[in-house]
């Protein structure tokens, strides 16, 4: 028979270990949320630029792959945050906020010295006052829009986030006026994004042949209710495109957050010739003569790379009918906002159709002399978002929030 004692013993030695272990996780501890796509891959990048500093820093959250790649423990994975619409958020709000309630205790027990947080207001703003409570400093990165719609919760913002890092100019004059600590960090994708890249290198990476024309690169979100809403009409279209285009290729780069087991089911459902890519997005975008576009960072990275696109979007109808009260924008499409005029043309909930969007297409690919002014455009706007180091700006920020020896 065991003794009593020993037991209690060990048992207090278990605990004194546990507490030891969380105290030195807590004095070089990050918490990050990275809950979609293109969120994973800046996240990912200012770990990187952090662990070069901190070589044994903690990093612990809600990520993708290129996160959890750069060693960061996982409380959930960012394909569990991933909804569209105000309405779908209804059905998965059991599972975000059991998301939510883990994420609360795992603060708790390491103590983090900073939050590093990124878009994803409805999850974040709630998660940020739990953190505030615990005395965890908020720095937020790539900020929500609320300059595009509720505006009143830049008043939730500046009670709860310490350093607000903004990625688009004028946002930096949004969050001064309402007295926000904030700084313009630059567009991360200016530094991931080639300059100048080669086309046709791109295509003979894709195995794309001469004799292709044109090459379209469809986009249709990061999340499955985007996916699942906007492909079927890319690819409806595609095929009213190619009945005087036969020589068209069509490419689907598959975003890290989407399973491509569904990109195939939709695609083989659509009878069209459309080729899926695992990832490569960069470069699918680049071979591309045109680019069809979920509204969103999507656009952004096509207008980079210096490619004429139209941008789609479609949410429920009840979705639709509530946002579309609370916007207060002409655009939606980021790339739109950023130059502040219409580049590319928006096709939003009714206006998305496989007609219109064959009519828009056809329009770009026919005219030479229109798709030269957008990338022209484009190359301005991209002078407007770039700034030096973006990612190792970032941590540097963080690192103020840290103990001063790595």
């Amino acid at each position: 028979m065991s003794n009593p004692k020993n037991h209690k013993l060990a048992k207090n030695q278990s605990f004194v270990l546990r507490a030891a272990l969380m105290e030195a996780i807590a004095k070089n501890s990050v918490l990050v949320v990275g809950g979609e796509a293109s969120a994973d891959m800046h996240a990912a990048r200012v770990m990187h630029a952090l662990r070069e500093q901190h070589p044994n820093i903690h990093f612990f959250g809600i990520g993708g792959e290129q996160m959890r790649n750069e060693g960061m423990e996982v409380i959930a994975p960012a394909e569990d945050l991933a909804t569209a619409g105000l309405t779908e958020v209804l059905f998965a709000l059991p599972r975000i906020f059991g998301i939510m309630k883990r994420m609360e205790q795992k603060a708790r027990d390491y103590k983090p010295s900073a939050a590093l947080l990124l878009d994803l207001p409805d999850f974040n703003l709630r998660l940020a006052k739990r953190l505030k409570r615990l005395g965890i400093p908020v720095i937020y990165y790539i900020s929500p829009q609320l300059w595009a719609w509720r505006p009143k919760r830049v008043e939730t913002v500046r009670q709860l986030v310490d350093h607000m890092l903004v990625i688009l100019p004028f946002e930096e004059k949004f969050y001064q006026e309402h007295q926000v600590p904030v700084e313009f960090v630059g567009h991360p994708l200016c530094e991931i994004l080639p300059e100048n890249p080669d086309k046709q290198e791109d295509r003979s990476a894709l195995d794309i042949g001469a004799q292709a024309e044109p090459v379209i690169a469809l986009l249709p979100g990061s999340r499955r209710k985007e996916v699942l809403r906007h492909l079927p009409r890319m690819l409806e279209a595609m095929q009213l495109l190619s009945q005087n285009k036969p020589n068209i290729e069509i490419l689907i780069p598959v975003a890290s957050t989407i399973p491509q087991s569904l990109i195939e089911e939709l695609v083989t459902r659509s009878h069209v010739n459309a080729r899926i890519v695992d990832g490569n997005a960069t470069k699918v975008i680049n071979a591309a003569d045109l680019v069809v576009a979920c509204s969103g960072t999507a656009t952004l990275q096509t207008a980079l790379l210096l490619k004429p696109m139209v941008v789609v979007y479609r949410v429920s109808w009840l979705s639709y009918q509530i946002l579309r009260r609370l916007i207060s924008i002409a655009n939606i499409g980021l790339v739109n906002l950023v130059a502040g005029k219409t580049l590319a043309t928006e096709l939003i909930q009714n206006a998305f159709s496989a007609g219109n969007l064959k009519k828009e297409c056809q329009k770009l690919l026919e005219d030479a002399e229109h798709r030269q002014y957008i990338v022209d455009e484009f190359s301005r706007l991209r002078a407007k978002l770039a700034k030096p180091n973006t990612a190792k700006r970032v941590g540097e920020i963080i690192q103020q929030y840290l103990p001063s020896k790595p």
